[in-house]
């Protein structure tokens, strides 16, 4: 075999070998880029503008405390009884209309509506999460946060009975 043929066959082999790698090299560039693309699912799901959910779901008392629970929501008994006081127990039009369990809202009108009540509680618990220390008295906690704008609001929520 002459150096002729050996150099072309040199050079094929070359030019396979460098194809190869710029085809692995291109397609891992790719998957990372394709991965830095793909964004984070949010924690809490967007409310919308209007859902009823209260009825086709068949919301009671029993599922919201099962809920909080299945949500692993801290101090279920005394969000219990916030939810209880913010919905007027369950009937104010905030609750039945926008399923909204507690008082947030954007601003001091507009309140966050949901598509259901547990988006509602989901809502509570990631706010809860960011907000709550650990072994942190529950009634001082929502107090230091000023969860509430009524100064009797911590002695209304007490005067409920544990569910």
């Amino acid at each position: 075999m002459d150096y002729r043929t050996k150099f072309r066959k040199s050079k094929l082999a070359f030019i396979v070998t460098v194809s190869i790698l710029g085809l692995a090299l291109g397609w891992t560039i790719g998957m990372q880029l394709d991965f830095l693309k793909t964004k984070e699912q949010p924690l809490l799901p967007k409310p919308v503008p209007y859902a009823d959910t209260v009825k086709i779901e068949g919301f009671s008392e029993a599922k919201l405390m099962q809920f909080m629970k299945d949500v692993e929501i801290q101090f279920p008994n005394i969000v219990m009884h916030q939810a209880k006081l913010e919905t007027g127990n369950f009937t104010s039009p905030r609750f039945i209309k926008y399923n909204a369990l507690f008082g947030f809202q954007t601003s001091d009108t507009n309140i966050i509506k949901y598509k259901s009540w547990k988006e509602s509680v989901i809502a509570y618990k990631a706010w809860q999460m960011k907000r709550l220390k650990t072994n942190e008295d529950y009634h001082r906690f929502l107090i230091r946060v000023k969860y509430a704008a009524d100064s009797n609001y911590i002695k209304k929520l007490k005067q409920f009975k544990d569910v």
